[in-house]
């Protein structure tokens, strides 16, 4: 009888800590799921339909193309045609130029490359719709430089996955409207790369 009595406490001790740990897995499997996850917002479509005329665009485009010294190619470009095309810009040197064109582009046999510099130009394309709509076409030629025992260095082409334009469509349209189109909210939406306009 008194192995009984005894028992009992030790039962009870027993439950109470598996009905704890039970009531605390929630909390803990919580902990590990994140419910309010930022949604991934998707590009915005290349061309972008935009209500204003080709002018406004292309006047826009050199303006935020001298605030960020990115020098428009004159003798490529055909403005009187809508397009500015731009020189190329070097925007990544040394040990992280890897992952910057990657971050950007496709690069061929990148796992096998030493890559020393990354480069990029723009070509910046407005068609007039009608009289007060437009088309805004950006596209981005992304390239890595090599060491090459022949020719001491040669740049090798990348296919870029749309971020550089889609960057530029959301600052261009953001300063063209005067709304916010950035992926962040209440920041500043106008620029590309590292360049504010």
């Amino acid at each position: 009888m008194k192995d009984d009595l005894s028992m009992k406490p030790f039962q009870i001790r027993y439950l109470l800590i598996v009905v704890f740990m039970i009531a605390s897995l929630p909390v803990v499997a919580s902990a590990q799921i994140e419910f309010d996850r930022p949604k991934t917002e998707q590009p915005l479509e290349n061309p972008y339909t935009i209500g204003v005329t080709r002018e406004q665009i292309l006047e826009t485009a050199k303006d935020a193309l001298k605030k960020c010294n990115i020098p428009i190619d004159e003798e490529l470009s055909k403005a009187n045609e809508g397009k500015l095309i731009t020189k190329p810009v070097i925007f990544s040197r040394g040990v992280t130029t890897r992952s910057d064109l990657e971050y950007l582009a496709t690069m061929p046999a990148s796992d096998v490359r030493n890559w020393t510099q990354g480069r990029y130009y723009l070509e910046i394309t407005a068609l007039p719709l009608d009289q007060k709509r437009s088309q805004l076409f950006v596209s981005a030629h992304i390239q890595g430089r090599i060491p090459d025992a022949v020719s001491g260095n040669k740049w090798i082409d990348g296919q870029s996955n749309g971020r550089l334009e889609d960057e530029v469509i959301r600052g261009l349209a953001s300063k063209l409207l005067g709304i916010d189109l950035g992926f962040k909210k209440g920041g500043n939406p106008k620029r590309i790369l590292n360049c504010e306009y």
